[in-house]
């Protein structure tokens, strides 16, 4: 095998968010073309991202065989504010007719609350693994877990290689169900992701701060 190294560039959004969804979904399926990946797998809270996939990149002649599958959040899944998150019976016909699957089911790395606060935490080590991806970004741990649920479900074969995403993270990734995540699982490239973790980790960007592409952006310390 050859030894020397190769360049591939990453895109780096100046912030975390859904506002980067489209930039992010034109990154993964440039990549996919470039790559020879036939799957992207989409962490979708209302289904925004597949509903696009769909409507605006698999309809063109470029990215016409690249497969979708759509992953969710579990039935009953509550947020810190109470809310529900759901995705909506348009675009649950719009998955169905475009044959692209939805996947629901427990995060891997959410941790399953004993009956009584005080009687622990089952799934402690996964949560962990959760916590130390979120240094690359809040959505990188979401990645991670939808291409493993795909896997889990089915969908994809141990060691697929695909590409998963979210609003403003993707990464090629060889894949492999949660039994074997430690030992099968790889990230291969991150081809996007948010410099200023400013929703995950409550950076501050001054609104006023622009990033030009040959730019490298002020580091924050923390509050």
């Amino acid at each position: 095998m050859n030894q020397e190294p190769f360049v591939a560039t990453i895109a780096y959004f100046p912030r975390e968010g859904k506002a980067n969804l489209r930039s992010c979904m034109r990154l993964a399926f440039e990549a996919a073309a470039l790559r020879g990946i036939d799957t992207i797998v989409i962490f979708t809270g209302i289904g925004e991202g597949p509903k696009i996939a769909i409507e605006e990149f698999c309809s063109q002649s470029t990215y016409r065989a690249i497969k979708i599958i759509a992953v969710t959040f579990p039935y009953g899944q509550r947020f810190k504010d109470g809310a529900q998150i759901e995705i909506g019976p348009e675009i649950r016909a719009l998955l169905e007719e475009n044959r692209v699957p939805l996947l629901r089911a427990h995060l891997p790395f959410t941790p399953i609350a004993a009956h009584y606060k005080n009687h622990g935490i089952l799934g402690q080590d996964l949560t962990l693994i959760g916590n130390a991806l979120s240094v690359f970004g809040g959505s990188m741990s979401l990645c991670v877990q939808a291409a493993i649920m795909a896997c889990d479900a089915g969908c994809l074969e141990l060691g697929d290689h695909v590409i998963s995403m979210t609003s403003d993270t993707a990464i090629l990734v060889r894949t492999a169900p949660t039994e074997r995540l430690l030992t099968d699982f790889i990230v291969r490239e991150i081809i996007c992701k948010p410099m200023f973790l400013t929703v995950g980790k409550s950076e501050l960007v001054e609104e006023e701060q622009t990033i030009e592409a040959s730019d490298v952006p002020a580091l924050l310390p923390p509050e």
